[in-house]
């Protein structure tokens, strides 16, 4: 757990630094004055002026933030004050982030790629050179409390092999082995720890669906790229994760505001650590999808126009330049961003807490 709490500090630090550089890098080169660009959050432990930007290490140690000069109040006659930029320039300066975050997916992506990383949504026979010597098992990654798996003895980590002369290469073969088969014992053939064990499981219905009660992933070895298609296919895979990802965000909002509850499939920091412990168990390749698959994830998440968010403050711009560039009060902005991010923290707290009780 140890380890995988400093996995999570790193990867989590990595990708909020990489979308605070946006902002800083973007900031610089409009002319536009950053006050303060920290690793970690405050309080302060150490900074260092230079260039008359101070750069400060602080003492929660994930994330970061850049301090932009007038950017939550107006400053009259200050060429360098973010309030008085062009529109153009601010709502550059306020999506580098999240445009950085997207990058950094897709550099992730390719990397793992040259790497023989598998694909995160794609299946990879579509992207492969040589799709015959791909070699597919599906993997155990979860077990929820009370299911038949859990009484049966299956645990993270296991490989679910087949069912007699039935061999199960991906979830679809697994999924296909269930129907039909509710309130009967199925014999699985287990892998674990390279040893062979054979475990009896009853699969039971939940919404209609056959499940036995955990959380499965096709674990994929052997998939060799065309070297120099990498770059296309990283973006291709990136570009189909985006989908996937902005769909997800959008049915959680829809159930957010029509039932006022929070889907069991978003997790908080809590966890997030606890994936992380499960995915340090599965080797570097799967980490590596995690860190683009969070990247993204946070891009994402920041261009929802919502106080506090980068999307928020986008907003914002769009309605000065709809209004004939007559801008919102400061003071009403300021105050919307704060209640915005007050909301954003008790979501998150909340989902923190039914991560925790998870854990007992």
């Amino acid at each position: 757990m140890f380890l995988a709490i400093i996995l999570f500090v790193v990867i989590f630090g990595f990708i909020v630094l990489a979308h605070e550089f946006g902002h800083f890098y973007t900031a610089i080169k409009t002319g536009t004055k950053v006050e303060e660009f920290g690793l970690g959050l405050p309080p302060r432990i150490w900074g260092v002026r230079k260039n008359k930007v101070l750069y400060s290490i602080n003492w929660v140690p994930f994330g970061g933030f850049v301090k932009i000069h007038g950017e939550n109040e107006d400053i009259k006659d200050d060429k360098t004050a973010f309030s008085n930029k062009t529109a153009a320039q601010r709502s550059l300066m306020v999506s580098a982030g999240i445009l950085m975050n997207l990058l950094t997916g897709w550099v992730v992506i390719m990397l793992g790629f040259w790497l023989s990383m598998p694909p995160l949504v794609t299946q990879p026979e579509l992207y492969a050179d040589n799709p015959e010597l791909i070699q597919s098992k599906v993997i155990v990654v979860d077990v929820e409390e009370g299911s038949p798996a859990e009484q049966a003895g299956i645990i993270a980590g296991d490989y679910i092999l087949g069912s007699k002369d039935i061999e199960i290469k991906n979830t679809d073969d697994l999924h296909a082995l269930l129907s039909g088969q509710v309130g009967r014992a199925i014999n699985f053939d287990i892998e674990r720890g390279g040893e062979l064990i054979n475990i009896d499981l009853i699969p039971v219905l939940d919404e209609g669906e056959p499940v036995i009660g955990t959380w499965v992933d096709r674990d994929v070895k052997n998939v060799h790229y065309t070297w120099w298609k990498v770059p296309w296919l990283a973006l291709v895979e990136t570009w189909r994760l985006i989908a996937v990802i902005t769909s997800a965000i959008a049915g959680f909002i829809y159930q957010l505001f029509t039932t006022a509850s929070v889907s069991t499939d978003f997790t908080g920091p809590v966890g997030i650590v606890n994936i992380a412990t499960d995915l340090l168990k599965l080797g570097w390749l799967k980490v590596l999808q995690f860190v683009a698959f969070i990247s993204i994830n946070l891009g994402l998440i920041n261009l929802i126009p919502f106080p506090a968010l980068d999307g928020g403050r986008l907003l914002f711009i769009i309605v000065e330049v709809l209004r004939g560039g007559k801008k919102v009060s400061s003071q009403i902005e300021a105050a919307t961003h704060t209640i915005g991010f007050m909301l954003l923290i008790l979501l998150i707290l909340v989902i923190t807490y039914r991560d925790i009780v998870r854990l007992f």
